[in-house]
């Protein structure tokens, strides 16, 4: 069994930390395909990275490509031989372009008749000499932002590669890159053991590392920091606020991390928790503390923080006063934005929002706070039990920060610094918990689960948006979307799921384009306008609970018509029935449902297009005559037909779709039999149309729940 392992570490100045992850993962998807498609097999792959270094290595390299034969097919056997059997130019140079003799061509047949065939063998090569062919493309193919070059050399790459080492187990394979030759020799921490190694086989290549005090494993050093930052935190009494996107970051910017215990004066806790939280997590890769009040419950930020350090833990208090003394500097920044801002109420603020611009042709941003509060008031309209007072006032100051000195230092805190200055003004805390969370859900993996404050104008803010950008014409085309229209519609939709009324977006979005147009800001005909949005809506929230939910596809084109473009626009007249009913489906074909009641709801449609019976028609008794039954399968589907009206419309007025489940599971033995007794397309017109009304009403309330006919079933 082959058993080779397989070394390439690129060395480098140091990295920026975003790249060095998106670096390793183009390798995860480029390696693996480049390894396949030149028929080199191996065990595993490891892919390893720090700030000064980029690494792969291969377990279990096959020796080298196995030989290989392909049957090609060449031209037809007429016109590769002449009557006489021999070959033509046309074999001649088939044979040639194929590097065999034209005599060992054969005929083989074919749907399409006899051609002539070639058996192509080709021998393997060692995998010592396919690798350097790889390898170059591996490094030139990365791929990142504000690439560079250096020296007089060609290559772009994030910064200058100053090392490179490859090696097939203890050799070494030649590879030229930038004026730089391959071999074994590579660079330790650059503190901690300051000097060159060399690496004596791709199988010691960790080893080697951690003498030279460098953890190349990412998730390992990851894991690493956690442990230090959590014990840190536990020899402080307190908890440590421990981020993914924060410890990703600080993960690729150390090669030997060690923990720092840093403090600040606890007079800087007068500012918003959050100022702080930012300030030591965003500008300067700190970890907060907080009180442990205990397993679960956190309690307030205490003046103390842990940092990584990339040097010698020796010095670790020299470092931490070094970080102190930034940290303090920052803060005492903080604090004299904060007292400047808190010279005045945060209403104050809102005659500033008109220098700011805000879209030329939207005009500023209190021009657009101005439109947040009748399209506040669009959304209060769907439901009158809502606290219409407060959810106004969250509007009338839910941008009021942006023009705050603290928000222009920590634009990330906008909302947050709002809902602060709210709070210390004495307004309802409905109104400051609305200015924090009418930002939210910032993702599609944030909760929305928010106040109602926040949902209600959210929906109000990201429907300002949407209308007034589409209605600019300034629709997102491709990757490009710069207003982050497709976030704002998914999270308009995350917010609807989580109301407690029902929202019917084609009403919301008909009102907020009345409402821009009257204010003459559309450069799009309404019409159209409404259009584009209402399929682009349809296209979020198909994406939204494919990805999140993990809806299949075609079950999503069931319920947001794929087929039927009206049926979608209804689905948007109630957003939350629409993910209830993706939900359901997909729940009904895991448990096997689905597969039980398809065949007979598809055929059932199928037929029922051939009659003309409106799809708004539920019931049975007004379009169906008994009276010209013939067999008693009609009259049983009758029966049943009416129990599932009921159930239909018990679903659509109560959300009750389990029930209309039930129904149509009950259904299938009658409708089996009504297919095997009864002539549907009878001669006699009279009969037909009254069983393709049967069929087409029984098709109507199935619709209820889904379009069956956009499921796609395996085997069909």
């Amino acid at each position: 069994m082959d058993n080779n392992s397989f070394l390439l570490e690129l060395g480098t100045e140091e990295l920026p930390a975003q790249f060095v992850p998106n670096a390793l993962d183009q390798w995860r998807a480029l390696v693996p395909k480049a390894l396949a498609e030149n028929f080199l097999s191996y065990t595993s792959l490891e892919f390893l990275g720090t700030p000064r270094r980029l690494a792969l290595l291969i377990h279990g390299l096959a020796q080298g490509q196995p030989d290989r034969e392909e049957e090609v097919k060449g031209p037809p056997a007429d016109r590769a031989f002449d009557p006489a059997g021999k070959p033509t130019q046309a074999a001649v140079g088939f044979a040639r372009t194929r590097g065999i003799a034209p005599e060992d061509l054969y005929i083989k047949e074919t749907p399409k008749g006899p051609f002539v065939h070639a058996l192509i063998k080709t021998p393997g090569r060692p995998a010592a000499e396919v690798l350097p062919e790889l390898v170059s493309a591996w490094i030139s193919g990365l791929e990142g932002k504000r690439l560079m070059r250096w020296a007089d050399g060609d290559l772009k790459f994030s910064r200058p590669i100053r090392w490179l080492v490859v090696l097939l187990n203890d050799q070494v394979l030649p590879i030229a890159l930038e004026g730089l030759v391959s071999g074994r020799v590579s660079s330790g921490h650059r503190i901690l053991a300051p000097h060159t190694l060399e690496i004596s086989s791709a199988q010691d290549y960790k080893a080697f590392m951690e003498q030279a005090f460098v953890q190349v494993d990412p998730v390992k050093r990851q894991e690493t920091i956690r442990t230090l930052v959590q014990q840190a935190a536990q020899k402080l009494g307190g908890k440590a606020q421990i981020t993914r996107e924060l410890l990703e970051e600080v993960t690729y910017l150390v090669e030997w991390p060690s923990a720092v215990v840093g403090r600040f004066e606890p007079e800087f806790l007068e500012l918003p928790a959050p100022v702080i939280v930012q300030e030591m997590s965003s500008h300067q890769r700190y970890f907060p503390v907080f009180a442990q009040l205990d397993q679960t419950e956190q309690g307030a930020l205490l003046p103390k923080f842990i940092a990584i350090s990339n040097g010698d833990s020796r010095y670790a208090d020299l470092i931490a006063q070094g970080n102190q003394r930034v940290l303090r500097a920052r803060l005492s920044d903080g604090r004299f934005f904060y007292k400047e801002d808190r010279k005045q109420p945060l209403e104050a603020f809102l005659p500033k929002l008109d220098a700011v611009t805000y879209q030329e042709a939207l005009g500023s941003l209190g021009d657009r706070v101005r439109r947040l509060e009748p399209l506040t008031r669009l959304v209060l309209a769907q439901e009158k039990s809502l606290p219409e007072d407060l959810c106004i006032r969250t509007a009338q100051l839910a941008k009021a920060d942006l023009v705050s000195q603290m928000v222009y230092e920590f634009p990330e805190l906008q909302g947050i610094i709002g809902s602060y200055y709210a709070e210390a003004d004495g307004e309802d805390r409905l109104v400051v918990v609305g200015i924090r969370d009418h930002y939210k859900p910032l993702n599609a993996e944030d909760n929305p689960g928010f106040s109602l404050t926040g949902k209600i104008v959210g929906i109000a803010d990201r429907l300002e948006l949407l209308v007034g950008i589409f209605g600019l014409g300034l629709v997102p085309t491709g990757s490009s979307d710069p207003f982050a229209l497709r976030r704002a519609c998914q999270g308009l939709l995350q917010i609807a799921w989580e109301l407690p009324f029902k929202l019917n977006l084609v009403v919301l979005l008909q009102q907020a384009i009345q409402l821009f147009q009257e204010q003459n800001l559309l450069k799009v005909p309404a019409e159209e306008l409404l259009d584009q949005l209402l399929d682009f809506c349809l296209a979020r929230a198909h994406a939204l609970l494919k990805d999140s939910q993990g809806v299949d596809y075609d079950l999503l084109d069931a319920v947001l018509g794929k087929n039927d473009r009206t049926y979608g626009i209804t689905a948007l007249t109630d957003v939350q029935d629409l993910r209830t009913r993706a939900l359901l489906l997909q729940k009904l074909r895991q448990d096997g449902t689905l597969g039980r009641i398809y065949e007979t709801v598809n055929r059932v449609a199928r037929l029922a297009q051939l009659g003309d019976l409106p799809l708004d028609q539920w019931a049975a008794e007004k379009v169906v005559n008994p009276g010209l039954f013939e067999l008693p399968a009609e009259e049983h589907l009758f029966r049943e037909t009416k129990a599932i009206t009921a159930a239909a419309i018990e679903a659509k007025n109560q959300g009750a779709y389990p029930v209309l489940v039930q129904a149509l599971e009950s259904a299938v033995p009658s409708v089996t039999e009504f297919f095997e007794a009864v002539l549907v397309m009878a001669p006699e017109q009279t009969l037909k149309r009254n069983r393709l009304n049967l069929l087409g009403v029984l098709r109507n309330n199935y619709r209820v729940l889904a379009d069956f006919s956009a499921l796609v079933i395996a085997g069909e």
